[in-house]
């Protein structure tokens, strides 16, 4: 299974917030989502596509807990495919 390693994260991100749509809160709201997966070890490290997946539908179902609009984590969730 394919896994989003945390230098692929970092490129992400970096991707997000230099494209001018992302400030540095929202890069750190999408960096505590995934924080837990990304300091795992093993053959587990890193966002898996399932915890994509549920980061991405937390974001979605909880506007109420960060400040990203629908098409920044529609940007989010497309960005982040892309290192699967």
């Amino acid at each position: 299974m394919s896994h989003i390693s945390r230098d692929e994260f970092r490129k992400a991100l970096y991707k997000l917030k230099s494209g001018g749509s992302f400030s540095n809160h929202e890069i750190d709201e999408v960096e505590n989502i995934f924080y837990s997966s990304l300091h795992e070890s093993g053959p587990s490290a890193g966002i898996s596509s399932e915890e994509l997946k549920k980061g991405i539908h937390y974001l979605k179902h909880h506007p109420e807990n960060h400040h990203l609009s629908h098409d920044e984590i529609t940007k989010l969730e497309e960005v982040m495919r892309h290192y699967l």
